[in-house]
């Protein structure tokens, strides 16, 4: 039996053979291989992206919930403000007409 014997030269030589195939191949090939290679990776992200924005969403929709039912509040409390102010304004020019017309009276 006889052993074969390799030399460095034979060795590199087959090596750069290896590796001018592998770059003949493309970088279409290798993006490819690489997204085969990455597939679960990039799936797992895309998932939680999408989680994210549903989180997002949900935390949006909440906070405009609550932007409404401030505005409301604030235009029942201004409502009520406005209706105690003219009530208060009626009242007191009826304390108003009411002394005039008792000072007029005395004065008679």
């Amino acid at each position: 039996m006889r052993v074969k014997s390799y030399d460095l030269r034979t060795l590199l030589k087959n090596n750069y053979m290896e590796n001018q195939k592998a770059t003949q191949t493309g970088f279409v090939d290798i993006f490819f291989n690489k997204l085969k290679e990455q597939s679960f990776t990039i799936i797992l992200m895309v998932g939680i992206l999408v989680y994210q924005n549903q989180l997002f969403e949900a935390e949006l929709a909440r906070c405009e919930k609550l932007l409404d039912q401030k505005d409301a509040k604030i235009d029942q409390l201004t409502d009520m403000i406005i209706k105690k102010s003219t009530e208060r304004e009626a009242y007191l020019n009826q304390q108003r007409d009411s002394y005039v017309q008792d000072l007029l009276n005395d004065r008679r």
